[in-house]
């Protein structure tokens, strides 16, 4: 917004309040004229937990060049249901071009800390915003403080330099 984009995002609940999934939508750029995708037309689909992906897959461009963004958080229920690796490669690959597995639980591990997980992807998806890294960094700076600043910091480099 501070760029000039016109910005506009939704959410669907769900079952979230049960454990359930949360799908959010953001859009920005010159002209948006509705907060939710039209399906088949998300440049970039990103998942906080890995089987997510699935849930969203329908908004992926039929040119598979949407970029898919996968964390690798499973949040696995009690049930066996979890998709196998396997399923989800096999699902992904016949989706899109651009699938990107971000190793976010080494990263927690390392700095125990579960929430920052948005940050390191922050960082990674930097390589494929037209914002600079000086304006994301801005926005760190006016969202936290003290020790949460110092933390999103370090792990926004971390996920920007992620290969």
């Amino acid at each position: 917004m501070n760029k000039g984009y016109k910005v506009m995002t939704s959410e669907k609940h769900g079952l979230s309040q049960r454990g359930g999934n949360v799908t959010c939508f953001l859009r920005f750029g010159e002209k948006i004229a509705a907060p939710t995708p039209i399906i088949g037309s998300a440049e970039m689909i990103i998942a906080t937990e890995k089987a997510c992906i699935l849930d969203v897959l329908e908004y992926a461009k039929l040119d598979r060049s949407s970029k898919l963004i996968i964390a690798t958080y499973e949040k696995k229920s009690q049930s066996n249901d979890y998709p196998s690796e396997e399923y989800l490669l096999k699902v992904l690959n016949e989706i899109s071009d651009y699938i990107n597995f971000i190793p976010v639980m080494q990263i927690v591990a390392k700095f125990t800390n579960l929430k920052i997980i948005n940050t390191i992807i922050l960082g990674y998806i930097l390589r494929f915003l037209p914002i600079c890294e000086e304006t994301i960094k801005e926005s760190i700076n006016q969202h936290f403080a003290g020790d949460l600043l110092v933390l999103n910091q370090k792990v926004f480099e971390v996920g920007r330099d992620l290969k």
